[in-house]
Protein backbone atom coordinates (compact mmCIF):
# COMPACT_ATOMS: atom_id res chain seq x y z
CA UNK A 1 0.00 0.00 0.00
CA UNK A 2 2.40 2.34 0.92
CA UNK A 3 4.05 1.71 -2.36
CA UNK A 4 1.29 2.38 -4.29
CA UNK A 5 1.15 6.08 -2.56
CA UNK A 6 4.18 6.73 -3.08
CA UNK A 7 4.34 5.87 -6.82
CA UNK A 8 1.25 8.38 -6.78
CA UNK A 9 3.26 11.20 -5.67
CA UNK A 10 5.64 10.67 -7.67
CA UNK A 11 3.52 10.93 -10.67
CA UNK A 12 1.87 14.29 -9.27
CA UNK A 13 5.59 15.33 -8.65
CA UNK A 14 6.27 14.77 -12.42
CA UNK A 15 2.90 16.35 -13.29
CA UNK A 16 3.50 19.33 -11.48
CA UNK A 17 7.10 19.73 -12.49
CA UNK A 18 5.77 20.11 -16.46
CA UNK A 19 3.23 22.51 -15.26
CA UNK A 20 0.52 20.46 -15.71
CA UNK A 21 -2.45 19.03 -13.55
CA UNK A 22 -5.09 16.35 -14.65
CA UNK A 23 -8.95 17.78 -14.34
CA UNK A 24 -10.95 15.90 -11.54
CA UNK A 25 -12.24 13.50 -13.97
CA UNK A 26 -16.08 14.07 -14.50
CA UNK A 27 -16.36 18.15 -13.50
CA UNK A 28 -17.45 20.65 -14.81
CA UNK A 29 -14.66 23.30 -14.30
CA UNK A 30 -11.08 23.71 -15.65
CA UNK A 31 -8.84 25.33 -13.81
CA UNK A 32 -5.69 26.90 -15.03
CA UNK A 33 -2.97 24.70 -15.17
CA UNK A 34 -5.76 21.76 -15.36
CA UNK A 35 -5.84 18.95 -18.32
CA UNK A 36 -8.06 16.49 -20.04
CA UNK A 37 -6.86 13.48 -21.58
CA UNK A 38 -7.43 10.06 -22.83
CA UNK A 39 -10.85 8.29 -21.43
CA UNK A 40 -11.23 11.19 -18.83
CA UNK A 41 -14.21 13.89 -19.77
CA UNK A 42 -16.03 16.67 -18.00
CA UNK A 43 -19.57 16.69 -17.27
CA UNK A 44 -22.28 19.18 -16.66
CA UNK A 45 -23.32 20.15 -13.29
CA UNK A 46 -26.64 18.00 -13.96
CA UNK A 47 -24.83 15.60 -16.09
CA UNK A 48 -26.93 16.59 -18.91
CA UNK A 49 -23.51 17.40 -21.15
CA UNK A 50 -20.32 15.38 -21.48
CA UNK A 51 -17.04 17.17 -23.18
CA UNK A 52 -14.32 15.12 -23.77
CA UNK A 53 -12.44 12.92 -27.20
CA UNK A 54 -14.17 11.19 -29.02
CA UNK A 55 -13.53 9.01 -32.43
CA UNK A 56 -16.13 8.90 -35.26
CA UNK A 57 -16.29 5.12 -36.17
CA UNK A 58 -14.28 3.82 -38.87
CA UNK A 59 -11.69 6.45 -38.10
CA UNK A 60 -8.31 7.49 -37.03
CA UNK A 61 -8.79 10.38 -35.88
CA UNK A 62 -9.92 12.36 -32.74
CA UNK A 63 -11.74 15.09 -31.77
CA UNK A 64 -12.77 17.18 -28.33
CA UNK A 65 -16.36 17.24 -28.78
CA UNK A 66 -19.55 17.88 -26.46
CA UNK A 67 -21.99 15.48 -26.41
CA UNK A 68 -25.82 14.87 -24.49
CA UNK A 69 -24.89 12.22 -21.67
CA UNK A 70 -28.06 10.50 -21.48
CA UNK A 71 -28.30 9.39 -24.87
CA UNK A 72 -27.51 6.31 -26.12
CA UNK A 73 -26.24 7.11 -28.92
CA UNK A 74 -24.12 9.64 -29.01
CA UNK A 75 -25.45 13.04 -30.37
CA UNK A 76 -22.10 15.37 -30.97
CA UNK A 77 -23.64 18.82 -30.52
CA UNK A 78 -20.14 20.65 -30.53
CA UNK A 79 -17.06 20.00 -32.04
CA UNK A 80 -13.40 22.38 -31.89
CA UNK A 81 -10.82 20.94 -33.91
CA UNK A 82 -13.35 19.76 -36.07
CA UNK A 83 -11.04 21.09 -39.33
CA UNK A 84 -7.82 19.86 -37.34
CA UNK A 85 -8.39 16.16 -36.39
CA UNK A 86 -5.62 14.78 -34.02
CA UNK A 87 -4.12 11.81 -36.04
CA UNK A 88 -1.38 10.95 -32.67
CA UNK A 89 -2.99 10.34 -29.47
CA UNK A 90 -3.09 10.78 -26.56
CA UNK A 91 -4.36 14.22 -27.19
CA UNK A 92 -4.33 17.09 -24.50
CA UNK A 93 -6.84 19.45 -23.65
CA UNK A 94 -4.75 21.89 -21.91
CA UNK A 95 -6.09 25.25 -20.09
CA UNK A 96 -2.22 27.13 -20.05
CA UNK A 97 -1.18 29.28 -17.48
CA UNK A 98 -1.82 32.23 -19.82
CA UNK A 99 -5.47 31.90 -20.01
CA UNK A 100 -6.31 29.91 -22.64
CA UNK A 101 -7.12 26.88 -23.97
CA UNK A 102 -5.31 24.59 -26.26
CA UNK A 103 -5.43 21.02 -27.98
CA UNK A 104 -2.06 19.25 -28.58
CA UNK A 105 -1.96 15.74 -30.09
CA UNK A 106 0.45 13.48 -29.10
CA UNK A 107 3.44 15.13 -30.52
CA UNK A 108 3.11 17.42 -28.89
CA UNK A 109 1.32 19.88 -31.99
CA UNK A 110 -1.40 22.74 -31.18
CA UNK A 111 -4.31 21.80 -33.04
CA UNK A 112 -6.97 23.84 -31.31
CA UNK A 113 -6.71 27.28 -29.56
CA UNK A 114 -8.60 29.60 -27.99
CA UNK A 115 -5.77 32.31 -28.07
CA UNK A 116 -7.70 35.10 -30.75
CA UNK A 117 -9.80 35.64 -27.62
CA UNK A 118 -8.84 37.67 -24.30
CA UNK A 119 -7.53 35.54 -21.52
CA UNK A 120 -9.88 33.07 -18.69
CA UNK A 121 -9.36 32.40 -15.41
CA UNK A 122 -11.37 29.34 -15.35
CA UNK A 123 -13.67 27.21 -17.90
CA UNK A 124 -17.14 25.43 -17.23
CA UNK A 125 -19.29 23.36 -19.37
CA UNK A 126 -22.84 24.71 -18.81
CA UNK A 127 -25.94 22.25 -18.73
CA UNK A 128 -26.91 24.46 -21.68
CA UNK A 129 -24.05 22.40 -23.48
CA UNK A 130 -22.52 25.60 -23.85
CA UNK A 131 -18.60 25.71 -22.88
CA UNK A 132 -18.07 29.18 -21.68
CA UNK A 133 -14.27 30.84 -20.58
CA UNK A 134 -14.74 33.30 -17.42
CA UNK A 135 -12.59 36.51 -18.35
CA UNK A 136 -9.41 36.89 -16.31
CA UNK A 137 -10.15 40.09 -15.06
CA UNK A 138 -14.20 39.74 -14.51
CA UNK A 139 -15.53 36.43 -13.59
CA UNK A 140 -18.87 38.01 -14.57
CA UNK A 141 -17.89 38.42 -18.17
CA UNK A 142 -17.09 35.43 -20.73
CA UNK A 143 -14.06 35.78 -22.87
CA UNK A 144 -14.87 33.03 -24.82
CA UNK A 145 -17.69 30.33 -25.76
CA UNK A 146 -18.46 27.54 -28.00
CA UNK A 147 -22.27 29.21 -28.50
CA UNK A 148 -20.61 31.78 -30.38
CA UNK A 149 -18.42 28.87 -32.73
CA UNK A 150 -21.71 26.66 -33.32
CA UNK A 151 -20.89 23.92 -35.51
CA UNK A 152 -24.35 21.75 -37.40
CA UNK A 153 -26.04 21.94 -33.87
CA UNK A 154 -28.23 24.41 -32.85
CA UNK A 155 -29.28 24.25 -28.99
CA UNK A 156 -31.84 25.77 -27.12
CA UNK A 157 -31.31 29.29 -25.72
CA UNK A 158 -28.75 29.76 -28.11
CA UNK A 159 -28.37 32.72 -29.47
CA UNK A 160 -28.30 33.05 -33.60
CA UNK A 161 -27.41 36.08 -34.31
CA UNK A 162 -27.40 37.50 -38.26
CA UNK A 163 -24.06 36.69 -39.40
CA UNK A 164 -23.59 33.70 -37.72
CA UNK A 165 -24.39 30.29 -39.18
CA UNK A 166 -24.80 26.88 -39.02
CA UNK A 167 -22.46 24.98 -41.31
CA UNK A 168 -22.86 21.02 -42.06
CA UNK A 169 -20.19 18.06 -41.33
CA UNK A 170 -18.86 16.99 -44.46
CA UNK A 171 -20.32 13.50 -44.16
CA UNK A 172 -21.75 11.66 -41.07
CA UNK A 173 -18.24 10.87 -39.83
CA UNK A 174 -16.31 13.69 -40.60
CA UNK A 175 -16.91 16.85 -38.70
CA UNK A 176 -15.13 19.09 -41.28
CA UNK A 177 -17.05 22.37 -42.55
CA UNK A 178 -19.52 21.15 -45.40
CA UNK A 179 -21.36 21.96 -48.17
CA UNK A 180 -24.61 23.82 -46.49
CA UNK A 181 -25.39 26.12 -44.55
CA UNK A 182 -28.03 27.83 -42.59
CA UNK A 183 -27.83 31.50 -41.82
CA UNK A 184 -29.97 34.56 -41.19
CA UNK A 185 -30.76 36.77 -44.25
CA UNK A 186 -27.89 39.51 -44.41
CA UNK A 187 -30.52 42.10 -45.64
CA UNK A 188 -30.72 44.82 -43.09
CA UNK A 189 -33.93 43.81 -41.22
CA UNK A 190 -35.04 40.93 -42.72
CA UNK A 191 -36.12 38.42 -40.28
CA UNK A 192 -35.74 34.93 -42.58
CA UNK A 193 -33.63 31.98 -42.42
CA UNK A 194 -31.75 30.90 -45.36
CA UNK A 195 -30.18 27.04 -46.66
CA UNK A 196 -27.00 28.05 -48.69
CA UNK A 197 -25.19 25.67 -50.64
CA UNK A 198 -21.16 25.87 -51.48
CA UNK A 199 -21.63 29.50 -49.82
CA UNK A 200 -23.54 30.65 -52.66
CA UNK A 201 -26.66 28.87 -53.51
CA UNK A 202 -29.88 29.35 -51.60
CA UNK A 203 -31.56 25.88 -51.72
CA UNK A 204 -34.35 26.82 -49.01
CA UNK A 205 -36.05 29.56 -46.92
CA UNK A 206 -38.12 29.81 -44.15
CA UNK A 207 -40.37 32.60 -45.18
CA UNK A 208 -40.23 35.85 -43.18
CA UNK A 209 -41.29 35.29 -39.19
CA UNK A 210 -45.06 36.47 -38.87
CA UNK A 211 -44.33 36.71 -34.91
CA UNK A 212 -44.20 33.30 -33.35
CA UNK A 213 -43.27 31.21 -36.44
CA UNK A 214 -41.76 31.01 -40.07
CA UNK A 215 -44.06 31.53 -42.93
CA UNK A 216 -42.83 28.28 -45.10
CA UNK A 217 -42.38 26.18 -42.03
CA UNK A 218 -46.05 25.05 -41.23
CA UNK A 219 -44.72 22.30 -38.78
CA UNK A 220 -43.61 24.76 -36.15
CA UNK A 221 -46.86 26.08 -35.57
CA UNK A 222 -48.46 22.74 -34.38
CA UNK A 223 -45.18 21.66 -32.21
CA UNK A 224 -46.66 22.69 -28.88
CA UNK A 225 -42.79 21.60 -27.45
CA UNK A 226 -41.13 24.50 -29.16
CA UNK A 227 -41.03 28.05 -28.24
CA UNK A 228 -39.15 30.72 -30.26
CA UNK A 229 -38.33 33.92 -30.37
CA UNK A 230 -36.89 36.36 -32.88
CA UNK A 231 -35.04 39.47 -31.40
CA UNK A 232 -34.60 42.77 -33.16
CA UNK A 233 -32.22 45.18 -30.92
CA UNK A 234 -31.95 47.24 -34.31
CA UNK A 235 -32.11 46.92 -38.24
CA UNK A 236 -27.87 45.27 -37.84
CA UNK A 237 -28.92 43.35 -34.21
CA UNK A 238 -30.74 40.46 -34.83
CA UNK A 239 -30.98 36.84 -33.17
CA UNK A 240 -33.33 33.95 -32.80
CA UNK A 241 -33.07 31.33 -30.44
CA UNK A 242 -35.67 29.05 -29.04
CA UNK A 243 -36.70 26.80 -25.46
CA UNK A 244 -37.96 23.37 -25.70
CA UNK A 245 -41.26 22.75 -23.43
CA UNK A 246 -40.80 19.13 -21.61
CA UNK A 247 -43.52 17.75 -22.09
CA UNK A 248 -44.73 14.04 -23.86
CA UNK A 249 -41.96 12.81 -22.35
CA UNK A 250 -39.56 15.20 -24.16
CA UNK A 251 -36.26 16.12 -22.07
CA UNK A 252 -34.84 18.20 -24.84
CA UNK A 253 -34.46 19.13 -28.68
CA UNK A 254 -31.63 20.52 -30.66
CA UNK A 255 -31.98 21.30 -34.37
CA UNK A 256 -29.41 20.05 -36.85
CA UNK A 257 -28.11 20.90 -40.75
CA UNK A 258 -27.03 17.24 -41.80
CA UNK A 259 -24.54 16.32 -43.91
CA UNK A 260 -27.00 16.52 -47.20
CA UNK A 261 -28.25 19.55 -46.00
CA UNK A 262 -31.48 19.00 -44.43
CA UNK A 263 -32.58 20.98 -41.68
CA UNK A 264 -33.78 18.63 -38.59
CA UNK A 265 -35.38 18.70 -35.38
CA UNK A 266 -34.47 16.17 -32.68
CA UNK A 267 -35.78 15.71 -29.31
CA UNK A 268 -34.49 13.57 -26.67
CA UNK A 269 -36.88 11.68 -24.70
CA UNK A 270 -37.18 10.36 -21.45
CA UNK A 271 -36.09 7.01 -22.30
CA UNK A 272 -32.92 7.91 -23.38
CA UNK A 273 -33.66 7.54 -27.39
CA UNK A 274 -33.62 9.86 -29.60
CA UNK A 275 -35.99 11.21 -31.71
CA UNK A 276 -36.49 12.46 -35.03
CA UNK A 277 -39.52 15.26 -35.29
CA UNK A 278 -39.58 16.84 -38.93
CA UNK A 279 -36.69 17.10 -41.38
CA UNK A 280 -37.33 20.16 -43.92
CA UNK A 281 -35.10 21.96 -46.96
CA UNK A 282 -37.69 25.04 -45.82
CA UNK A 283 -38.51 25.01 -49.42
CA UNK A 284 -41.86 24.15 -51.25
CA UNK A 285 -40.52 21.96 -53.61
CA UNK A 286 -38.39 20.08 -51.13
CA UNK A 287 -41.76 19.67 -48.80
CA UNK A 288 -43.49 17.72 -51.53
CA UNK A 289 -40.51 15.52 -52.10
CA UNK A 290 -40.03 16.40 -55.55
CA UNK A 291 -36.69 17.88 -55.39
CA UNK A 292 -35.08 14.11 -54.82
CA UNK A 293 -31.03 13.56 -54.23
CA UNK A 294 -28.95 16.28 -54.53
CA UNK A 295 -31.13 18.62 -56.30
CA UNK A 296 -32.40 22.38 -55.43
CA UNK A 297 -34.80 24.75 -55.41
CA UNK A 298 -34.60 28.07 -56.23
CA UNK A 299 -36.80 31.28 -54.68
CA UNK A 300 -39.23 30.25 -57.41
CA UNK A 301 -39.74 26.93 -56.23
CA UNK A 302 -37.83 25.58 -60.27
CA UNK A 303 -36.02 22.42 -59.63
CA UNK A 304 -32.50 22.28 -60.47
CA UNK A 305 -29.51 20.25 -59.20
CA UNK A 306 -26.65 21.08 -57.24
CA UNK A 307 -22.66 21.97 -59.08
CA UNK A 308 -21.06 19.27 -60.69
CA UNK A 309 -24.49 16.95 -60.54
CA UNK A 310 -27.07 16.32 -63.44
CA UNK A 311 -30.91 14.96 -63.79
CA UNK A 312 -31.19 10.86 -62.86
CA UNK A 313 -33.89 10.82 -66.18
CA UNK A 314 -33.99 13.95 -68.17
CA UNK A 315 -37.50 15.67 -68.47
CA UNK A 316 -39.03 18.99 -68.58
CA UNK A 317 -41.39 17.91 -65.76
CA UNK A 318 -40.61 19.26 -62.44
CA UNK A 319 -42.22 15.73 -60.93
CA UNK A 320 -39.16 13.80 -62.67
CA UNK A 321 -36.64 15.50 -60.10
CA UNK A 322 -38.02 13.54 -57.24
CA UNK A 323 -35.92 10.64 -58.81
CA UNK A 324 -32.96 12.82 -57.95
CA UNK A 325 -29.35 13.95 -59.17
CA UNK A 326 -26.36 11.97 -59.78
CA UNK A 327 -22.81 13.15 -60.86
Amino acid sequence: MAMKYLLLAIIMIIELHNGISLAVDGGDTFLLGDSLTGNQTMASKNRTFTLGFFSPVGTNKWYIGIWYAPISQKAIVWVANRENPIRSMPGVLKFSRDGYLNLFDGNGLSVWSTDASPKGSRAVIMDSGNFILLDAHNQTQIAWESFAHPGNTWLPNMKMWKGMKLTSWMSSVDPAVGLFSLEMDKSPGKMEMKLVYNKSVVYGSSGEWTGNQFAKIPEMSGEKRLQMSFVRLSPSRIYINFSINPIDHTLAGWYLLDENGEFQLHFWMHDGTRSLRWSTYLGQCSDYNIRGAYGLCNSNDVCSCLQGFTPKHDSSGCSWWSNGCVK
